[in-house]
């Protein structure tokens, strides 16, 4: 699914940097997670199974030997297992994710052990829809038709079936061998026909013994189904136009022929097909009449005749897939039967390919949804419902569920997306956000921002960005840190500025761009080509929002320049990676490479580097869902006994907060006394905006370096 153009990338508008919110970029985001996520299935298996029926499910079920189940599962789609173990073209087999390791599970088989296991009468599905007062004719009694025929019973309908023949079961009986496809299988199966009340007439060729108008005028809906040699029939008796293949002229979505009221499928619009494939056009063509007849549009959401994208894609070439697929042979005798045990070991090979993989790693999803998908749903319903905007604005918008997913798919993306939705309609942000809005006032006002040269020099192609947080949590190593940087890289200047992301964050995209144009002034009015970074949050926002300027962090400049104090021989401690640097893969090794300059040895955790876990702070979710925040908060602190090391000044507050030892990097290389400042509370909010003015004194008190 192609992307809107100019909907990203800002460059495309003559406007670089720029996201212009759109309401159908909104959809294709949440179009493109529906049709690709995993997360509701299905696996591939099923999705080429052209009667959908849940095979990942009832092998599953096999492997915990609970047969009875499993082929109660199988009959929730498929009534007739028996003949279809024996004679299905298993599709579901061809690309089975186990064909990576070595061949597909032997799903048909099973299916065929679990029809042939069953003891006594057949267990099947009868119960059926109240009566709704309609009556319906299948004309033909072959896989097509007698499928049909079952599917509106079940819904409610009369149903009676006119077959030419003087018994049902079409191909099943008259063309099939019975050293391929026992008779006594088929009657099984095909006696639910007479268990679930479907009226049947056998000696009854229509066009001959009743006419076309004559089913019209009696039945609601008729449905032909007659075959590729009855189809031939009606066609020279003029009954029915010619389609393109020399078949039946239907719609190939809806099964409509040009009479109204009047539905084809099977084998007389296809052609010779597999008995599978007979079937499903058969449900087709079911599902149309039973729309037809409720009033409903027979186009709307419909699944395409040709099989949709497979979400499971394999490993090997296609050439050697169909080297180890198990081609379907239908023209020599049925395999022998599997015994129990085989069943048993053949089910455990199955790899049950079901995802969840994002809503496992994430709270926010685990508490609003099974799947993604759910999300998507709501977002396209739209925005303005309080629960799901609130919903939208819970997310830390950390991109880990895009990094764990296989597909690459970025849920808080879209929600950040219906975040700027929520600001284009006007309830966006909400209510709780006015400090995180006031927080960014001061970040890009006149009493907290600065921006100048080196001292000593009149322009700077380099400057030192510091963001909001470093300052306002530790003004000496802010300044220390400068100090080392144009020591090491001269000319480098200075800019104090918020970086936008908080309403950015908030989908406030007007406001964001006031800030852009405010840090692009103030580097232009000083020369600056390049930003270096000291927090990774800006860092992200720099590189994604600003193509004009060069970006990189402090910690890989000082990591190439600087050999700090060698004060922390023997301490071991953990690094949170900020799940905003995700993608920085040079920022992860500087700090580990500064940290172990200054003597210390790190013990990294699980969720590291390119899989961090967000600290609970990110996508300003903590006023909004305070206690899902500190959830977050607590599963990160609690993947290591460690001290945290973190290079976030923000991430430090969260840990902090909750009582987790951990401390910025600055303060563990710099601090005397490191462990106690790993203790300490985090800085409150009146010594931050103390701190930061205090900084940006100290910046303005700066010499030249060698002048006292």
């Amino acid at each position: 699914m192609a992307e809107p153009a100019g909907r990203l990338d800002g460059s495309a508008l003559g406007i670089p940097g720029e996201i212009r919110h759109e309401p159908e970029r909104l959809q294709w985001l949440a179009d493109d997670l529906l049709e690709r996520c995993r997360g509701e299935g299905p696996a591939n298996c099923v999705g080429r199974c052209p009667l959908h029926v849940d095979a990942r499910g009832y092998v599953q079920l096999a492997r915990e030997g609970r047969f009875q189940d499993a082929l109660r599962l199988v009959r929730e789609q498929l009534p007739f297992p028996g003949v279809l173990g024996y004679v299905c073209a298993h599709p579901c087999e061809l690309h089975c994710k186990r064909i990576d390791e070595d061949e597909a599970v032997r799903i048909r088989d099973i299916k065929r052990f679990l029809a042939e296991w069953e003891p006594g009468d057949p267990q099947h599905m009868v119960d059926c829809a109240a009566d709704r007062g309609q009556q319906v004719a299948v004309v033909g009694a072959g896989p097509a038709g007698l499928l049909a025929a079952y599917d509106l019973r079940r819904k409610g309908y009369g149903v009676t079936i006119f077959e030419r023949d003087g018994e049902i079961g079409g191909c099943l009986v008259s063309k099939i061998p019975e050293w391929r496809l026992p008779r006594t299988v088929v009657e099984r199966d095909l006696s639910v026909i007479e268990a679930v009340g479907i009226e049947v007439r056998t000696g009854v060729e229509v066009g001959l013994d009743v006419t076309l108008e004559e089913l019209r005028r009696e039945f609601a809906a008729v449905l032909l189904l007659v075959g590729f040699a009855g189809a031939r029939a009606m066609m020279r008796r003029g009954d029915q136009g010619v389609g393109p293949r020399g078949t039946l002229e239907v719609d190939p979505l809806t099964c409509e022929t040009p009479l109204e009221g009047v539905f084809a499928g099977g084998d007389a619009v296809s052609g010779p097909a597999t008995v599978v494939y007979a079937m499903a056009l058969g449900r087709r063509a079911a599902e149309s009449a039973d729309r037809y007849l409720n009033g409903r549009d027979l186009r709307e959401d419909r699944e395409q005749p040709l099989p949709g994208r497979l979400l499971w894609t394999l490993e090997v070439t296609e050439e050697e897939r169909k080297r180890r697929e198990r081609t379907p042979m239908m023209l020599v005798p049925a395999n022998p039967p599997m015994i129990e045990e085989e069943v048993l070991e053949e089910a455990a090979r199955c790899l049950d390919c079901e995802c969840g993989l994002c809503v496992k790693d994430c709270e926010f999803l685990a508490k609003h949804c099974s799947s993604p998908k759910e999300l998507a749903r709501r977002i396209k319903a739209g925005v303005t419902p309080s629960e799901t905007l609130e919903m939208a604005y819970s997310c830390n918008v950390c991109s880990l569920c895009a990094a764990v997913c296989p597909e690459d798919l970025d849920t808080g993306r879209l929600l950040l997306e219906a975040r700027r939705q929520a600001v284009e309609e006007g309830v966006g942000p909400l209510p709780v956000h006015k400090g995180i809005v006031g927080y960014w006032k001061a970040g890009v006002g006149s009493m907290f921002t600065l921006a100048m040269a080196e001292p000593g020099r009149r322009s700077s192609k380099r400057l030192f960005f510091t963001g909001c947080a470093l300052p306002a949590v530790a003004p000496r190593h802010t300044i220390a840190v400068y100090d080392e940087l144009r020591r090491s890289y001269p000319g480098t200047g200075v800019l104090m500025y918020c970086c936008g992301a908080p309403v950015e964050l908030l989908g406030m995209e007007k406001e964001f761009e006031e800030t852009r144009r405010g840090i692009l002034e103030a580097a232009e009015s000083i020369g600056a080509e390049e930003l270096v970074a000291a927090c990774p949050d800006c860092t992200h926002t720099l590189k994604e929002r600003f193509p004009e300027l060069a970006v990189t962090t402090v910690w890989e400049l000082l990591a190439d320049a600087w050999e700090p104090p060698r004060r922390r021989e023997g301490v071991v401690v953990s690094v949170h990676d900020s799940c905003k640097a995700r993608h920085e893969p040079g920022l992860h090794q500087a700090v580990r490479t500064l940290i172990e300059a200054g003597g210390g040895t790190v013990e990294d955790i699980e969720y590291n580097r390119e899989l961090a876990r967000c600290c609970g702070f990110g996508g300003m979710i903590y006023p909004v869902d305070p206690e899902l925040s500190q959830t977050v908060t607590r599963r990160r602190a609690g993947e290591t006994a460690q001290p945290q090391v973190t290079y976030c000044a923000g991430c430090r507050s969260a840990l902090a907060s909750i009582g987790k030892p951990s401390i910025h990097i600055l303060d563990f290389l710099l601090e005397k006394d490191w462990s106690s400042r790993a203790s300490a509370k985090p800085t409150g909010t009146i010594a931050r905006y103390w701190n930061r003015l205090r900084t940006k004194w100290a910046f303005k008190r700066l010499r030249p370096l060698g002048v006292e």
